[in-house]
């Protein structure tokens, strides 16, 4: 097949620049005045292209906007939010890694904005709901059930339900403070995190800790 010459590159570069205005444009938007209060002509002078060339991308403002929370949350969903290492690892230090991890999307304006998008149209777009699942608190339970399988296997933890056990700690460590974000309210402060956190992981250990265990005991989770 041949390969594009230089014009078309330079073609291919200015499209997908234009493509990344609009998706910008369209998530400052979205954020700042509503999914319902924005139109495509706003997009479109936002993001500084003719409205043909935001339809030639775009089939509808309802596919920009699922376009848009899939790309979203891939790049600002948390990394793994849990890597295993080599030798003893504490397990309160990692519990506090991975809700460190976990909660900082809740800490970034653009993450928290975003957030606050979905919960107000995924309603109307089950398609929505399901990317945003698929792609941020499905696989979040996912990993930290994959590190409690392994804590429990080497008598760290003694857990009856690795799922609901999961759900639990996720929940103990992110709280409602991003609530107060959604709701037009102060944001979140890393502090008021890290307190959270700190509680959290307290109240789960000693809920599964086996009784014979000391507190604060390493446990080589990287030897299964």
């Amino acid at each position: 097949m041949a390969r594009p010459n230089k014009c078309d590159a330079t073609e291919l570069s200015g499209e997908n620049r234009k493509y990344r205005q609009i998706l910008e444009a369209a998530r400052t938007l979205f954020v700042e005045l509503g999914f319902d209060a924005t139109s495509m002509d706003m997009i479109a002078r936002q993001a500084g292209v003719s409205k043909a060339t935001l339809y030639v991308h775009f089939a509808s403002k309802d596919d920009l906007l699922v376009t848009l929370v899939d790309e979203e949350c891939r790049r600002l969903g948390p990394q793994a939010l849990w890597q295993p290492q080599d030798g003893p690892l504490d397990l309160e230090q990692a519990l506090s890694a991975i809700a460190e991890s976990y909660t900082a999307f809740f800490l970034d304006d653009r993450g928290l904005g975003m957030h606050r998008l979905i919960m107000t149209t995924a309603p109307r777009f089950p398609k929505l709901a399901e990317v945003f699942l698929a792609a941020g608190p499905r696989r979040c339970e996912q990993e930290v059930e994959g590190f409690l399988k392994l804590a429990v296997a080497r008598g760290a933890l003694v857990i009856p339900n690795i799922a609901l056990a999961a759900t639990q700690f996720l929940s103990l460590v992110q709280g409602r403070m991003h609530l107060r974000w959604e709701l037009s309210l102060n944001p979140p402060t890393r502090a008021e995190y890290q307190a959270l956190i700190e509680g959290g992981i307290r109240v789960f250990v000693a809920a599964y800790r086996p009784t014979e265990a000391p507190p604060g005991r390493p446990v080589d989770l990287a030897a299964v």
